[in-house]
């Protein structure tokens, strides 16, 4: 039986395999049939010419002047205007097109969103065979039409070589909101009715803030993170060696606003929704010739009301246990913070930033409800009511300072460190009574249980980082870093049990400790690019030392980790004259424990739960695949990524029933699992008033090893889709309408079943654009929860979660001077650069 059901889980993963490829190979036909572009080679009476001329430049945003990557690039023969070649260009804007035989041409230079420039007359010869365009400047297309400006907008959803942008500002969902609003209708991205969020599947993944680790982590971090002061987040699901390896699905970064125009300008927001949520941020930046300076604060209040039903059955001999609990699950999320700084220019090639920000954090919950526990066959039957408060607040700081140093005119050849200093200390507090009542739920003054708990943290980060770039022959380029972490925290748990007789909460050691927690990480990495017959690749080697040291109070000596690893990346593309490419990648990736994983004390949960670390948990190491095809009409474009991820030591909790009726939470280290799949996009412009951005992914998710010493190999087939609808009514007026749908999973001890939620918004500008209000119903549906089982052999568990539906939210937001370019500036104010700004 074991054979033939490995027979069939052999036979679903290759016929998932074979349907990727079909996929596969339909949108690469298609990508083929729509490029039959005459080459040079065979232009009519040029077959002959030796092709060993080219044409190189560079380009950059008129406004910011920024480089603009993935810029289009066509070359037409002067003679009869036919399509010769083409290319894109790269991260600093640059573009060199080879292999062109002698001849005169015309380029077009352009982007989406912006007006093409036509360079009309370039000549190859003999004696002049590189054509050096030097800077092209591309300019934010614009129609007036009467007194109304209408400016192109840019799609909410870019698929770039090695990660996709969301652009939040065409989000309108998520006006009011925080990152996680954003994440919700963001492709590979899956976020639970709590706003804990996973990347295909997985929550380890690190969470950067322009380009620099957060000071939380994971889904804490998001939910501080106002949506409105969000230029655009970048999903990037297999990062270079220029990142750190942390998190096995990879890497969210959060681009903040920034303003490198000159003068005095800003956005102030206020949102307001029901079920007391609340929030207000505030954005400054002025900016002259030699230096910028930017101020940020916010301030945000939400409570999230939800409710919680489960239900669980032990088995013991011949007698089943159940437990049977109802009740509510509130969630308040609140915090303020002041952001600041600033960039100095000492000249146009050297610039440096200082920058800190200090912030206040609070999570608080209230839960519990009505508990009937009975046994069968007997006649043991209780009821009792559970009130649970908790409470984690504390204080944050961040404080960086940068500098950029570059040596050629392009910006190419550069030096630039940065040393970062993170600081949080808090506290967290749990308060759990359980009260015998009758049948009906009627509170007595008989308690079974009184606890108490907290837990006191305080860590210190620091982090120093140099990077070097030096550019080569023929575009290729080597980039090298160095890069030390250095990690220090500690954790007190005191524990408490009520006394009756003396109506205090009494110390209890059994669950009483102090841990302190220490980790070492010294990393070198490098990476050479460039482009070779049309192919553009990025090659990489990280090295990593790693010291390790867990020092807990109950324990005789400290457990230690001391080892070595690697980490090698690639990424390939290849772009079209007709505007597809081709993309794929490869990176390894680590997920280390942390100390809540690692600490072997008894943590007690309630009286029927009690969580334990394991010291000797060791991380887990991802390698991950990914090949990928986007083809673009105009401004809509379709994209099928596949993937293969597999991880080795995997972490997964384990539950474990003892003879004491209690079950154990545990964390271990489990074989491997794989996931293979794709994710089919399309962001479409049907008509000028309709744009439609979907999604569907579909992968098999395989499991295997041992959770006490049984095998868990299980697989499902997994599946999510979204839809993101947006309705122009006018220029000044528009609608959005979002959906998705996550069908059901598995993991090594449950599963969970699917879940569906709708996001409707309304938005519309006033006072030429300067302000803006939006209103929007969260979950207009009802039907956002969280709902599966648990099982094992002497036990099976349901539960279900669901939070406060329809959500309504308003949203004001005033731009400052309109917070952009005033095109009449004084020249000298129009000066060039720009730090590492946080807004």
């Amino acid at each position: 039986m074991k054979a033939m059901k490995q027979i069939g889980n052999y036979k679903q993963i290759l016929k998932m395999k074979n349907l990727l490829i079909l996929l596969f190979l339909i949108l690469s036909t298609a990508g083929v049939v729509f490029s039959q572009v005459p080459p040079a080679a065979n232009a009519g009476g040029m077959s002959a010419v030796q092709k060993n001329g080219k044409i190189k430049g560079k380009i950059i945003d008129a406004d910011s002047k920024t480089p603009m990557e993935y810029a289009n690039i066509a070359i037409y023969r002067k003679q009869d205007s036919k399509l010769v070649t083409g290319g894109m260009a790269n991260g600093a804007g640059e573009f060199e097109i080879g292999e062109l035989p002698m001849g005169a041409y015309y380029v077009e230079a352009n982007f989406i969103g912006f007006e093409k420039t036509t360079v009309a007359d370039v000549k190859i010869i003999p004696n002049s065979t590189t054509v050096d365009m030097g800077t092209i400047e591309l300019e934010v297309s614009r129609q007036q039409i009467g007194a109304v400006e209408v400016v192109a907008e840019r799609n909410r959803i870019e698929y770039k070589i090695d990660k996709k942008v969301i652009n939040v500002s065409q989000d309108i969902n998520a006006a009011g909101g925080t990152a996680v609003t954003v994440l919700e209708n963001t492709p590979s991205v899956e976020v639970d009715i709590d706003g804990n969020v996973s990347l295909r599947g997985s929550s380890s993944f690190t969470v950067l803030i322009d380009g620099r680790p957060s000071v939380l982590s994971g889904s804490d971090a998001l939910r501080q993170i106002p949506s409105s002061a969000i230029e655009n987040i970048e999903i990037i699901t297999n990062p270079s060696v220029k990142y750190d390896p942390d998190g096995m699905a990879g890497i969210i970064n959060i681009v903040m606003k920034k303003n490198i125009l000159s003068g005095f300008n800003g956005i102030i927001n206020v949102n307001a929704g029901t079920g007391k949520k609340y929030g207000t941020d505030l954005t400054l930046n002025y900016k002259t010739k030699k230096y910028n300076l930017f101020f940020g604060a916010n301030w945000n209040d939400n409570t999230d009301e939800g409710s919680m039903k489960s239900s669980r059955e032990t088995y013991k001999n011949d007698t089943t246990t159940f437990l049977i609990t109802e009740g509510i699950r509130n969630q308040t999320r609140g915090g303020q913070q002041l952001k600041g700084g600033f960039d100095y220019f000492l000249s146009d090639k050297t610039s440096v930033t200082v920058s800190g920000e200090i912030g206040k954090y609070n999570f608080d919950g209230e839960g519990g409800g009505n508990l009937h526990e009975y046994k069968s066959p007997g006649t043991f039957n209780l009821y009792t009511l559970q009130d649970n408060k908790s409470s984690r607040q504390g204080n944050y700081g961040n404080a960086t300072a940068s500098f950029l140093s570059k040596f050629d005119e392009d910006g190419m050849h550069k030096l630039e460190g940065s040393f970062n200093y993170r600081s949080r200390n808090g506290e967290s507090f749990e308060n759990i009574d359980e009260s015998v009542s009758d049948a009906n739920f009627s509170k007595t003054n008989n308690f079974m249980s009184r606890v108490n708990t907290t837990e006191d943290e305080n860590s210190n980060d620091y982090r120093l980082k140099v990077d070097y770039t030096l550019p080569l022959e023929k575009g290729t380029k080597l980039e090298a870093g160095i890069q030390s972490r250095i990690e220090r925290e500690t954790e007190i748990f005191k524990f408490k049990n009520f006394d009756p007789v003396s109506g205090t909460f009494v110390n209890n050691p059994l669950f009483t400790s102090d841990m302190d927690f220490k980790e070492d990480i010294h990393s070198i990495y490098s990476t050479y690019s460039g482009k070779f017959t049309g192919i553009q690749y990025m090659l990489g080697l990280r090295g990593e030392y790693t010291k390790r040291s867990i020092d807990h109070s109950t324990a005789e000596k400290p457990y230690t980790l001391d080892r070595f690893d690697y980490f090698p990346s690639a990424h390939f593309s290849y772009e079209m004259a007709d505007k597809s490419q081709f993309m794929t990648s490869y990176s390894r990736r680590i997920n280390r424990p942390g100390g809540r994983e690692l600490d072997p004390f008894p943590n007690y949960m309630n009286q029927y739960t009690i969580r334990i670390g394991n010291p000797d948990l060791k991380p887990e190491y991802t390698d991950s695949y990914e090949f990928s095809y986007m083809r673009r009409f105009g401004s809509s474009f379709v994209s099928l990524e596949t993937f293969y991820r597999t991880t080795n030591d995997l972490i997964t909790r384990v539950q474990e029933l003892k003879d004491d009726g209690i079950f154990y939470m545990s964390t271990q280290n489990l074989n491997r699992d794989h996931s293979i799949g794709g994710e089919l996009m399309g962001n479409i412009n049907i008509t000028k008033w309709l744009l439609v951005n979907t999604s569907f992914t579909l992968y098999n998710y395989k499991l295997q090893g041992e959770v006490l010493g049984k095998s868990v190999d299980r697989q499902s087939t997994n599946y999510s889709g979204r839809l993101n609808t947006t309705i122009k009514f006018s220029g000044d007026s528009r609608m959005q309408l979002t959906g998705f749908y996550r069908g059901p999973s598995v993991s090594a001890q449950g599963d969970q079943k699917s879940m569906i939620f709708t996001n409707l918004s309304y938005r519309h500008e006033f006072m030429k654009k300067k302000l803006s209000a939006t209103l929007s119903v969260r979950d207009v549906l009802g039907t956002a929860k969280f709902e599966g089982t648990s099982f094992g052999d002497d036990f099976k568990s349901t539960f279900k979660m669901q939070r406060e539906p329809r959500v309504v939210m308003l949203t004001l937001s005033y731009k400052i001077n309109n917070y952009k370019m005033d095109r009449q500036a004084p020249s000298e104010q129009q000066g060039e650069g720009g730090g590492d700004d946080m807004f």
